[in-house]
């Protein structure tokens, strides 16, 4: 008696083992893809904060710099018909200058005396002395300072793009040697500055560094302009 016709041989359940390297490297390249995309959309967000930083950095420095410059005055000195000018030091990377900031506020102001210096880790300081009635009509200032870190991060000096500029009321540059001030003669003909803040805050090199500078006019000697760029 002839059998029925045999079973077919059933397939081993599960992956054989070509379909399973198939399988792997397919995951592999979804996961890659996706901490790809991971990566890519921190580092957007990282690279958008950091340039909202220097902007932050900059706007705030460029702001405080600005006021003191645009409040600068003369010193009236007691027996001379000669004023102390606006600036005692006018330097590429350093100005020391008098400033009557709260002349709108209080109803006998004192002027300061400031001083915006870079230090050697790139910060912008401000220094102040106070001043004080010596006679009546007359200041002098303390020698007791105070100081503040206004701006870090800024970008190492540049000779081309130095941190103050000079310009005379016809618009010609005044240009400090370097690492000195203006002459007292270039300092009695000083009318604008130029300000420029450069920050770098972020340390990984894919944000460009901030620029902003200020052309700022000096009210108190009939020039008045302040230009943002």
């Amino acid at each position: 008696m002839t059998g029925g016709p045999a079973a077919p041989a059933r397939r081993d359940d599960g992956l054989s083992l070509l379909e399973l390297v198939v399988a792997m490297g397919i995951s592999s390249i979804l996961i890659a893809l996706v901490v790809s995309m991971f990566v890519s959309g921190s580092r957007a967000v990282y690279d958008q904060e950091a340039s909202t930083l220097n902007a932050r950095l900059a706007s705030t420095s460029m702001n405080e710099v600005t006021r003191i410059v645009r409040a600068g005055t003369e010193i009236p000195v007691r027996g001379s018909s000669t004023n102390l000018a606006v600036f005692s030091y006018a330097g590429a990377e350093t100005i020391v200058m008098y400033s009557f900031i709260d002349a709108e506020t209080a109803s006998d102001p004192a002027p300061l005396k400031v001083q915006f210096a870079r230090n050697a880790a790139n910060e912008l300081v401000e220094t102040r002395w106070a001043g004080y009635h010596k006679f009546v009509g007359y200041w002098d200032f303390r020698d007791a300072s105070t100081e503040r870190i206004i701006a870090r991060s800024l970008m190492p000096p540049v000779a081309s793009s130095p941190l103050f500029t000079y310009y005379d009321k016809t618009g010609a540059r005044l240009t400090p040697a370097s690492g000195a001030s203006l002459t007292s003669a270039q300092i009695r003909n000083i009318a604008s500055v130029q300000v420029t803040m450069q920050v770098q805050g972020d340390q990984s090199g894919r944000v460009a560094p901030v620029q902003i500078q200020n052309m700022v006019g000096l009210p108190n000697l009939g020039v008045a302009r302040v230009e943002v760029r």
